[in-house]
């Protein structure tokens, strides 16, 4: 009986507080504060049209190897040499971006904002950055 009484109480408390969201208008999440990095470049400044390409950016002076740029995908790989580099970038420059890093390792970040997800990787020759909207 006391288990009922608490899910009745939760529930009441659920309905209430959808009531009164509901009759002060729409709540609306505020944006997170973007700012660029004084240094580097964004994906936008390297010719990419597509997506989140000004929310990207990477160290100033990184050769890309291999590059692809389409509506719901951005692709961009270099060589190992200079992995670190921008890993240690990424991990600097991605919050304040409006980026929210949700999973990271030695060689490897995971990040997401909105309906953009992407990922860093370091392989054995070369490492690899994607954001997708999928």
């Amino acid at each position: 009986m006391e288990i009922n009484k608490r899910i009745l109480a939760v529930a009441g408390c659920l309905l209430l507080a959808g009531c009164s969201t509901a009759s002060t208008g729409t709540v609306q999440t505020p944006a997170p504060a973007i700012v660029t990095p004084s240094s580097g470049r964004s994906l936008s400044d390297v010719g990419f049209a597509n997506g989140a390409a000004p929310l990207v950016w990477l160290p100033a002076g990184i050769s890309l190897t291999y590059t692809a740029d389409q509506p719901n995908l951005l692709v961009v790989t270099g060589t190992s040499s200079q992995a670190s580099q921008v890993e240690d970038y990424l991990r600097r420059t991605l919050p304040m971006l409006g980026w929210r890093i949700t999973a990271e390792a030695d060689g490897g970040l995971m990040f997401d904002q909105g309906e953009w997800h992407g990922a860093y990787a370091l392989g054995q020759d070369s490492w690899a950055l994607t954001v997708r909207n999928d």
